[in-house]
């Protein structure tokens, strides 16, 4: 198993070792031909200033740079001068013996002056020559460490790369995972540093998805053990109101309607229920996704007719779906329902089935209230309802519908339509255009 910290020390001790000597190598190189290029210069001057010195012509070739020039003076015991510099730079002889600096002419010279007694000989160098040496020096020692760090950049960034590369490969594989996955996140190529890590997250997912599983299993339960207690009530309601009195009469009706309303949350609960399970690939058929939304909608005509309003199919392309018809019967059954709901009397629910390029389009338009924009991102959580309080409902029409549409690899897109007359849902195949939410 890999470890990030020997493998990071190992890369930037590597690291280190190769720029260290790639700047070494550098830096002796340049220091090597200016140390070069000047004890060149100071034998030039030695062999040019001997004894009573020679004449430029004597080395016509040399390159000389005048700034690298040595004055120098010579005085016997009588103070007569007895050698003059040759470029005719004339400096003031030197009271105290060595060295000095002064100066002359605008220009700064280190001076040393020797005596024996019987003759004095004064020799003198520009600082500036000094200077440019220091400087020199400097960019020496620096330019190979500035020209190293764009290399220790790349070479860092690769070496991390190297080693945090199973780090990406965990994050994409954690990121892939579905939420109903349960098989443990692999340890495969996982750094030992990180291990602990991963192995904290395959136990709480273990946790969580024993909590879900509970949770699942207690609303299927409690759906399921409540349905006896209303159906008998369901049946005590219909005996009472036999025998009751007209001032009585009221009361029952709000009592069934209750009844009625707990029954329909149930029954949605249970649904819900159903669809957290994990999916059967042997249940998937061929459907006649026309025919199965025709059946749909016929469905509704009763209770359309007694809203008042007008249900019917504008268009019915052919198309066909492969998944579980019961299922899909449920998410259209809940689509039309909900824009029977929200449309009043004298209103329009039109149907489609369309074919746009190589998607299949069903599409549900209704002339109801519509959806304000800020309820726009929380239509698929449950029981969340954007309705006006007069219009019945569970709110998990929408969370059921996006739950099959999500089994089914459909998406499903709501919007508000153009002439503010009400709403549009489809439900495609591929991602529909120009939607304001899309569940998939």
């Amino acid at each position: 198993m890999t470890s990030l910290r020997r493998s990071a020390l190992l890369w930037m001790t590597a690291l280190l070792a190769v720029v260290g000597a790639l700047a070494f190598a550098i830096a002796y190189e340049m220091a090597r031909r200016e140390a070069a290029d000047f004890l060149d210069g100071q034998l030039r001057q030695v062999a040019l200033n001997a004894g009573e010195g020679l004449a430029e012509i004597a080395v016509p070739t040399a390159k000389l740079d005048p700034e690298d020039e040595f004055v120098i003076n010579i005085w016997n015991a009588a103070g007569e001068s007895v050698r003059k510099p040759a470029n005719g730079i004339e400096l003031p002889r030197q009271v105290n013996l060595g060295f000095s600096s002064i100066v002359a002419d605008g220009e700064e010279w280190r001076v040393y002056l020797a005596s024996d007694g019987r003759r004095t000989v004064q020799a003198a160098q520009r600082m500036s020559v000094r200077d440019e040496m220091a400087e020199s020096a400097a960019i020496q020692a620096g330019v190979p460490v500035l020209g190293a760090i764009p290399l220790a950049w790349l070479v860092i960034g690769w070496a991390l790369n190297r080693v945090l590369g199973g780090l990406s490969g965990l994050a994409q594989n954690i990121a892939a995972r579905a939420t109903d996955c349960r098989d443990p996140i692999s340890v495969s190529g996982v750094p030992m540093e990180v291990l602990p890590l991963v192995e904290a997250m395959n136990s709480l997912a273990v946790r969580l998805q024993e909590a879900v599983v509970q949770q699942q299993r207690f609303v299927s339960d409690a759906a399921h053990e409540l349905r006896t207690p209303l159906a008998a009530l369901q049946v005590q309601i219909d005996n009472l109101q036999a025998t009751a009195k007209a001032e009585q009469a009221e009361p029952m009706l709000e009592i069934r309607a209750g009844i009625r309303r707990a029954s329909m949350l149930l029954d949605q609960l249970l649904r819900m229920a159903r669809l957290e399970e994990p999916t059967d690939d042997a249940a998937t058929e061929a459907i006649d996704l026309t025919e199965l939304v025709t059946q749909c909608v016929a469905n509704f005509v009763y209770l359309a007719s007694s809203k008042g309003v007008d249900l019917g199919m504008s268009r019915r392309d052919s198309a066909s779906i492969s998944g579980s018809s019961s299922q899909l019967r449920m998410l259209f059954g809940n689509l039309i329902d909900n824009a029977i709901r929200y449309t009043p009397a004298g209103g329009v629910v039109d149907v489609s089935v369309l074919r746009v390029d190589r998607s299949t389009v069903v599409e549900i338009a209704d002339t109801g209230c519509g959806i304000a924009a800020e309820h726009f991102p929380r239509l698929f959580d449950r029981f969340f309802r954007a309705a006006p309080p007069n219009i019945e409902g569970s709110g998990l029409g929408l969370a059921i519908a996006g739950a099959v549409a999500k089994r089914h690899d459909l998406r499903i897109a709501l919007e508000n339509r153009a002439d503010s007359s009400g709403v549009r849902v489809r439900v495609s195949t591929m991602e529909a255009d120009h939607a304001d939410l899309i569940c998939s």
